[in-house]
Parts: C-alpha cells; sequence; structure tokens
C-alpha cells in the first residue's frame, strides 16, 4: 500500500532540520502515524510536543491542476478567517525528498457530521464561508465555471467519457446516462437565471459528511479537505450536501423535506445580511439539483473504470461498494431522471 511505502520517508522528512524551521516546532522526535486516504490523497497526523498537525500528501488532481497542493493551500489561507476550516501552516510542493506535494494543516479533533443532530451546525459553517468578502484580486486565482450548470455539465461529460468507452461497462446504464446527459443539455439554458443575477462565494464542491469535524465538547464544526474548491455559486454547494447521493455516501442517509428547509431555515438566518439573493436561495437550490446528482453519478462511472483497471495505487473497498450502488440502473432512475 502506498500509505505504507511512504511512511518511513514522510518520518524522516518531518524530522529533519529543514522542516522543523519551517514549522517553528518544539525540539523532540515527531511521531507520525498513518490518519485517513481519499481518492487523491494520503494523510498523516504528526504528534510533537506542541500539539498535533495533519500532513497532507496528495497524489493526483481531480482538477487537472500542475500543482495541486499549492492550490489548496491558497485556498485555506484564504478563507483562514472564517474560523471554521483548517489553519494552514506549512507547504512544500518541490517534490523531492518525498515525490508528491505536501501540506501540514490544523488538526481538528472531533466525529463526522451526523445528519440527525448536525444539520443547523452545517448550515452555520456554510453560511460563515459563504459571507466572506475579500480584497480586489484576492480570490483571483480561484478556479470559476463560465456557467454554473454548463460548469457542471461539461465535467460529467468529460467524467462519463472513459466510462462509454469501456468495452466492460454495462450497455443498460451507458443508454440511461446518455438520455439525462441529453436531457441536462436541454435544462442547462436555465442558468441564464444565475447568469443574470449571480452570487460567487468559495465553494467546496465535495461537501459529504465526512468533510465536516464536528467536536461536541468545543461546540464547533469545520469543513476540512479543500481539495477541489471554486469561485462559485453557493448554492451548488448547499444542493449537493442535501442531495441524496451525497447523504448516503457515508451514513446511509436520506433527508426528509422538513429537514431540509430546516437546515436552509439556519443557513439563511446566519447569512450575513449584505447577501442579495436570499429570496432565490431555495430556488437555486432546487435549480442545482439535477446538475449535483449528474456529476455524482457520472464520476461514479469514472471512478468505476479507474476501480477495475490493474495498478490503482490508491483501492478503498468501501468507495468502490458504493460507486456500484450509485450505477444501479433503478437508482440512477429514480434519484437523477425523476428530477428531469
Amino acid at each position: 500500500m502506498l500509505n505504507e511505502r511512504l511512511l518511513g520517508p514522510i518520518k524522516a522528512y518531518v524530522n529533519s532540520h529543514q522542516f522543523r524551521c519551517g514549522m517553528d516546532l518544539n525540539p523532540g522526535k515527531i511521531e507520525v502515524r498513518f490518519l485517513a486516504q481519499g481518492e487523491y490523497n494520503l494523510n498523516y497526523l504528526l504528534e510533537t510536543t506542541g500539539g498535533k498537525y495533519v500532513l497532507r500528501v496528495n497524489t493526483a488532481s481531480q482538477m487537472k491542476l500542475e500543482n495541486q497542493i499549492a492550490y489548496e493551500y491558497q485556498v485555506l489561507q484564504l478563507l483562514n478567517k472564517s474560523g471554521v476550516t483548517p489553519r494552514p501552516f506549512y507547504l512544500d510542493d518541490r517534490k523531492q525528498t518525498v515525490p508528491y506535494g505536501l501540506l501540514v494543516m490544523e488538526y481538528l479533533p472531533g466525529e463526522p457530521l451526523d445528519y440527525r443532530y448536525d444539520l443547523p451546525k452545517a448550515a452555520r459553517t456554510f453560511a460563515r464561508i459563504h459571507s466572506l468578502e475579500f480584497g480586489a484580486g484576492a480570490a483571483g486565482f480561484l478556479m470559476k465555471q463560465t456557467g454554473p450548470f454548463t460548469g457542471v455539465y461539461q465535467e460529467a461529460v468529460t467524467l462519463l467519457e472513459s466510462f462509454f468507452n469501456c468495452p466492460d461497462a454495462d450497455v443498460q446504464i451507458k443508454w440511461i446516462l446518455e438520455r439525462a446527459l441529453l436531457k441536462a443539455e436541454e435544462k442547462k439554458k436555465d442558468e441564464d437565471f444565475l447568469l443574470h443575477e449571480p452570487w460567487l462565494a468559495v465553494i467546496n464542491t465535495e461537501v459529504n459528511s465526512h468533510n465536516f469535524i464536528v467536536n461536541q465538547e468545543r461546540l464547533t464544526c469545520h469543513l476540512i479537505d479543500w481539495e477541489k474548491p471554486i469561485y462559485g455559486e453557493p448554492a451548488q454547494d448547499l444542493s449537493m450536501f442535501l442531495i441524496a447521493t451525497t447523504t448516503m455516501w457515508k451514513r446511509n442517509y436520506v433527508l426528509s423535506v422538513k429537514e431540509e428547509e430546516e437546515f436552509l431555515a439556519v443557513y439563511l438566518n446566519c447569512l450575513a445580511t449584505t447577501c442579495p439573493y436570499k429570496n432565490t436561495l431555495r430556488d437555486r437550490v432546487q435549480m442545482f439539483k439535477l446538475f449535483n446528482y449528474l456529476r455524482a453519478i457520472s464520476w461514479c462511472a469514472m471512478a468505476w473504470t479507474e476501480y477495475t483497471k490493474p495498478g490503482r495505487p490508491l483501492v478503498n473497498r468501501d468507495t468502490f461498494e458504493k460507486i456500484k450502488a450509485y450505477l444501479e440502473p433503478e437508482f440512477i432512475r429514480t434519484s437523477l431522471l425523476n428530477l428531469i
């Protein structure tokens, strides 16, 4: 496993003079242990005499960026004043001692979000992030979409290319997804409303329950894993947070209409009063659902082709089982085509 092969080099790296000086750490050996892995990152826990940190190792880029880890670091710096994202401390994108980009950030103790109890906390976290205002040019480095629906649609088209070209992919699923793409292409015109009255903020685009850390003792809720942020419509994140492909990903939970409404009510109550589009938020969230479902299922189709290839460096069995469940024809029909 890659996380095991890298453990030795990472231990040597973090105990080097260069790293200690860069982090301004107290004397004493730094203990390292594997913490968690995603599809494109490995995370290690660093335990020092002065506290704990997370070392993030970037193995690939979903966004096709040449310097993915530096992008994440810049985003965390930008969001630091929100108080609900991890503080960044260190960046090394040279890929020398360890052949991957490295980022050190704040370790946040707690548990993943539980939809049954933590919806108000998540709503307040979103509101703080989406209420941030930046000086001229501060967010200029962020990726942007020319059109909010067009961007998600084009991403889905790209994601599905490998699945459509895969000879082992199920023919029935291909047909359903081709039909969904055609319908979504027609619905893209609805983005004219959003382009006429744009509301832009830093959005995460991957807001599942395990990208939140809730600490009940400290009464805190942080949104972590800023791997794929853009400067876009906040409703895109809110919609993705609410749909079944997200809530079922780690928690196997589906929100009721009442729960969705309570979440949005808390969010609106906490949102900065300067937001000019509070009255249209619910419409915006609903409009994004089709495209967020399309993107989620398209990602699963792409990931299925990757998981079934030999030599993949990161393999997560639970993720693969969920991918297969989301590609069941009946699931696609009920979650995606019903919105068309």
